[in-house]
């Protein structure tokens, strides 16, 4: 039995290789993974989170750029990434996200 374990171990390591890289979840993509989406809310959800996780990390890549332009830059993002995520959830959910950003607003001041 012991021939087993490398071998589903190297079923599991090709699964992954062949999956590719796994992009980095953003702060907004960890918190909507929290919340009790639909199907349907999920399908809505995540272009426009790809959206946003794509556009920051251009303008965080974007060596032209002050920090300051880029906090500015992803400042407007954020707002419309908001509008849009805030048009999918009930509010509830609504409710529910903007208490876990607060959370980790705070979590992150005590650091």
């Amino acid at each position: 039995m012991r021939f087993w374990k490398p071998i589903l171990l190297g079923a599991s390591l090709a699964t992954a290789l062949i999956a590719g890289p796994q992009p980095a979840r953003t702060q907004i993509q960890r918190i909507v993974d929290e919340l009790s989406l639909s199907d349907d809310q999920k399908a809505k959800a995540k272009p426009v989170l790809d959206d946003d996780a794509a556009k920051v990390r251009a303008i965080r890549a974007d060596t032209s750029l002050s920090d300051e332009d880029k906090r500015a830059k992803i400042k407007t993002i954020r707002t419309d990434t908001d509008a849009k995520i805030k048009a999918i959830l009930t509010d509830e959910q609504w409710k529910q996200l903007e208490q876990a950003r607060a959370e980790r607003k705070k979590q992150g001041k005590k650091k």
